[in-house]
């Protein structure tokens, strides 16, 4: 039994690297599949959800970047909570984190090609790259109460608060 089991999981395992490497075909049709397939079979699945978060960091694509958001957000819906951990109960949202976490879709002119375009960035983001070049693009990230809430990497994850210190850092540098 504990056999027939192993065997599944490594069919599992390379099923799911099989897929995650066609997110990085050149067809657009098929990086739109494999979202799909992803969004079907994802469910919780926090590796996928790595992989998706990597895909993003990479893709320059505005659609295939709205559409890989939208299936790392379906996916997450259902990600199992873990009994082992407690979670504090959630009696209002602060909107300084909210902000912080929400996606924009914002409209761009690119210093270095001047093509207008829009980009899809995090409020945690100071740069991204232009959709037409590829060249990294920084923008000033505004003030957040996360910077002197006690709690404020507790409200939008450590990984997040870090970024969005680093680039308000940057922004006051330069600014």
């Amino acid at each position: 039994m504990k056999k027939k089991n192993s065997q599944n999981n490594k069919e599992a395992f390379t099923d799911m690297n099989t897929l995650l490497q066609k997110l990085y075909d050149e067809d657009e049709e098929r990086v739109k599949q494999t979202l799909g397939d992803i969004t079907r079979i994802g469910k919780g699945n926090r590796e996928l959800m790595k992989a998706l978060q990597e895909f993003l960091r990479k893709e320059k694509q505005m659609e295939l970047r709205i559409l890989a958001m939208q299936t790392l957000a379906n996916i997450k819906k259902s990600t199992p909570s873990s009994p082992k951990r407690f979670k504090k109960p959630v009696i209002f949202q602060c909107p300084g984190a909210e902000r912080i976490k929400r996606i924009e879709i914002i409209d761009v002119i690119c210093p270095h090609c001047r093509k207008i375009g829009t980009a899809s960035v995090a409020g945690f983001e100071n740069e991204f790259s232009c959709e037409s070049c590829g060249e990294m693009i920084q923008r000033v990230l505004p003030e957040s109460c996360i910077e002197k809430c006690p709690v404020g990497s507790e409200c939008v994850g450590e990984e997040r608060y870090q970024k969005y210190m680093k680039g308000r850092k940057k922004s006051s540098l330069s600014g």
